[in-house]
């Protein structure tokens, strides 16, 4: 992964650091989005297009690891039912032997010589079975269990061999999940990497402007000393009202840090943060983006959005708190903030 070239940075402006300053406090890439020169202006845009690959990528991760956690969740459960097939099959199997070994004990007793011909020419059970209904000694019933015997034995063969297809589809969706975090975990060192060094060159723009103005800026000296890194100085709060909203929630998770995959309740993806919020409400919505759209009830346009929509793009959601903003949970090395809704496409509603 290429970073940053420091030299193309250290000829800002005074005034070039000042909106370094100011844009900082939002998206951290953005403040180098007023340069002095095209070639500077170029290389910000660059670097911006490049870590909302590297999100859109992470949050496609996202849904991925988490579909196939699911597709794995429901073959266990599919190989869980077969199981139960098998048992309950193996279980008519044991109450048919015994029936049948308790007749042919009785038959044996009787001095059935056809019956014990067949019974000791016999190799195995399975070959009893197989030659026993043909007996002309045996009454209805007997044939009755002998067929249900064979009925059960295949019930237990077909409900084996879906247990075993099952297992195979639940390894290889569970292997295919921990592929997706390996790979998201590694895209997620690479955006820090790049966001590091980003961040760098604006904390020595900061510098530079801190040094040039001490003396006579010391309201500006203050203002740079306390931009952060994208949280709006939101910290995350446990007060709620007493009959909590769905944006409540979202409020109430303000500052707290994006991890990918995160399902709360301190840490978040962006779907982890929709999801997470209506849970609280009691209310299921799926799990990832591209899900949530699936399963909205209805899908409506920007303009018609209601506080507590989930606001959609591909590969990202946020949670609509009116006003034209939302909450959402950005992107690594960020945290859970506000920020325009000019990014989404629909609004979904649950």
């Amino acid at each position: 992964m290429k970073e940053i070239s420091r030299r193309k940075f250290v000829g800002a402006t005074v005034a070039g650091a000042a909106a370094a300053v100011l844009c900082a406090a939002g998206n951290p890439w953005l403040a180098l989005a007023t340069p002095t020169s095209a070639e500077k202006k170029a290389e910000a845009e660059a670097v911006e297009r490049r870590l909302d690959s590297y999100r859109q990528q992470l949050d496609e991760a996202s849904d991925a690891y988490y579909e196939a956690l699911e597709e794995h969740d429901a073959a266990v459960e599919r190989m869980n039912e077969a199981q139960a097939r098998i048992e309950a099959a193996e279980a008519k199997i044991a109450k048919y032997q015994d029936h049948l070994a308790t007749r042919a004990e009785a038959m044996y007793r009787n001095g059935s010589l056809s019956f014990l011909e067949v019974l000791l020419g016999s190799s195995s059970f399975d070959e009893f079975v197989t030659t026993w209904d043909f007996l002309k000694e045996l009454n209805q019933s007997d044939v009755d269990i002998v067929a249900e015997t064979k009925i059960a034995r295949a019930e237990a063969q077909a409900a084996y061999e879906e247990y075993t297809k099952q297992e195979a589809i639940a390894a290889e969706a569970l292997e295919r999940a921990e592929e997706t975090k390996k790979e998201a975990e590694a895209l997620v060192r690479q955006y820090q990497r790049e966001l590091d060094a980003l961040n760098e060159e604006i904390a020595r723009l900061v510098e530079e402007e801190r040094r040039a103005r001490e003396a006579a800026a010391a309201a500006a000296a203050a203002a740079s000393s306390g931009s952060g890194g994208g949280g709006g100085g939101y910290a995350p709060s446990s007060s709620l009202p007493s009959n909590p909203t769905v944006v409540d929630y979202a409020k109430s998770r303000l500052g707290c840090p994006y991890v990918w995959g995160a399902t709360g309740p301190n840490t978040f993806d962006c779907s982890g943060l929709t999801w997470w919020c209506y849970r609280q409400v009691g209310k299921s919505i799926p799990r990832t983006s591209g899900a949530q759209r699936s399963g909205a009830k209805a899908v409506i346009a920007i303009s018609g959005a209601s506080p507590g929509d989930v606001l959609w793009t591909s590969g990202h959601v946020g949670m609509y708190v009116g006003g034209s903003q939302c909450i959402h949970a950005p992107q690594p090395g960020d945290v859970v903030r506000y920020a325009g809704i000019g990014q989404f496409s629909c609004a979904l509603r649950f």
